[in-house]
């Protein structure tokens, strides 16, 4: 079951689309779409707005994010076409599915239900209420009609991250306990999460980072022209928030070495001497050629930054700050720096030949260490696999994003 166009190919798709090639070699899988209320009719706008008020009587009111696919009517169409196919396993796509999971358990309460939260939203809320930053509705956001988006995005962003802050850690613990099997892409995030519940509790809390293929040898020294690239969309929070930083840094640094920026922008593009904008980059072979540097200024905490496992895939040095690298610890990893040192490396970057180099090979040593892809899909057959009751314990390992249902 998912939540998202799996025909977009930006942000979390790319992985669920991983994840469903490796599940259909051995499974036969069906995709099942939860429509938001949004995309529904007037019932459930109605159901959800009764959960919503139910929810602020009893002092636990949902989350917006949940609501948003709270519409009772739907469902119950997706728990009962579950029921229907005798499903061996199924996968939830995101905290979002809330109302979906309560249904599946009041009719199938031994079913197989994996839930993946990607990362935590109540985390990033928590950030972008405390740093007031702006809210961007994402995925999601088409479906609004244009005047409630602006507001959203706009003069209420601030009172939508601090509700959503307060609400998400109890729905986001409902989910986990509710699920026979949870997963994130961070350890770290894990680690959070986990802190929710007793220590005796038998919730089954997982993370697995990426499968990302080896896709070129490092590169070392040579006469090829150093670049700088930055690839993603503004249309996310964390991309829109460290284009910011770059162009500032282009502005004010006035680095020689250009920085080439790809990914489909939202904003009129800034005319910033020695920033060069793409658009989508259908061949990443060109984006991560021989020469180029990848930039990473995370400013937005959360999950784990695929980019920088993408850059050093491509046998390319990624310099980013710590929030860049959380989950992806390459051991004795030179460039994780803080953005306020990025100055020298910036404008000086010939005197870092050797650091460059050795970050590449560092960085690819620890895709192909840590990020294999045959990992990656033998650790979503373990988390799909059902187990008896008596076999589950805390444990910690798998990931990925979309919803489906998988019989085996």
């Amino acid at each position: 079951m998912t939540t998202r166009d799996l025909a977009q190919r930006n942000g979390r798709t790319p992985i669920m689309g991983h994840i469903l090639v490796a599940l259909r070699r051995q499974h036969t899988v069906e995709v099942i779409t939860l429509h938001s209320v949004l995309q529904g009719g007037r019932a459930d706008r109605l159901g959800a707005a009764a959960a919503w008020l139910a929810g602020l009587a009893s002092g636990r009111p949902p989350p917006l994010q949940c609501l948003l696919y709270a519409g009772p009517r739907e469902a119950e169409r997706v728990a009962a076409r579950i029921a229907a196919g005798a499903f061996d396993a199924v996968y939830l796509d995101t905290v979002r599915c809330q109302t979906l999971l309560r249904a599946l358990r009041r009719i199938l309460p031994d079913l197989h239900i994996v839930t993946d939260f990607d990362d935590l939203m109540s985390r990033r809320m928590t950030y972008l209420r405390h740093h007031r930053l702006p809210l961007l509705t994402g995925h999601v956001g088409p479906h609004f009609p244009r005047w409630a988006r602006r507001l959203a995005e706009g003069p209420l962003a601030r009172l939508v991250t601090a509700y959503e802050a307060r609400t998400l850690p109890a729905a986001e613990r409902e989910v986990m306990l509710a699920s026979s099997a949870t997963v994130l892409l961070s350890p770290v995030e894990r680690q959070m999460l986990c802190q929710r519940v007793p220590a005796d509790n038998a919730a089954v809390v997982r993370a697995i980072p990426p499968g990302v293929p080896l896709k070129a040898e490092p590169w070392g020294h040579g006469p090829t022209p150093l670049r700088f690239v930055f690839i993603g969309s503004d249309r996310q929070l964390q991309n829109r928030t460290a284009i910011d930083f770059l162009l500032d840094q282009w502005r004010r640094l006035r680095p020689t070495t250009p920085l080439h920026i790809h990914g489909r922008q939202m904003r009129p593009l800034a005319d910033v001497s020695g920033v060069h904008w793409h658009g989508y980059a259908d061949d990443l072979a060109q984006v991560y050629r021989p020469g180029s540097i990848a930039l990473v200024p995370a400013l937005v905490a959360g999950g784990i930054k695929t980019k920088v496992a993408e850059a050093w895939a491509w046998g390319c040095p990624v310099l980013g700050n710590r929030t860049a690298m959380e989950g992806l610890r390459a051991p004795g990893y030179p460039l994780t720096l803080s953005e306020d040192q990025w100055g020298p490396y910036l404008t000086q970057p010939e005197a870092y030949a050797d650091l460059w180099a050795d970050a590449a090979r560092k960085g690819a040593a620890f895709v192909r260490r840590a990020l294999s892809p045959a990992g990656f899909e033998r650790a979503w057959e373990m988390a799909l696999r059902p187990k008896p009751a008596a076999q589950e314990a805390p444990v910690g390992a798998a990931v990925v994003d979309v919803a489906e249902q998988v019989s085996g």
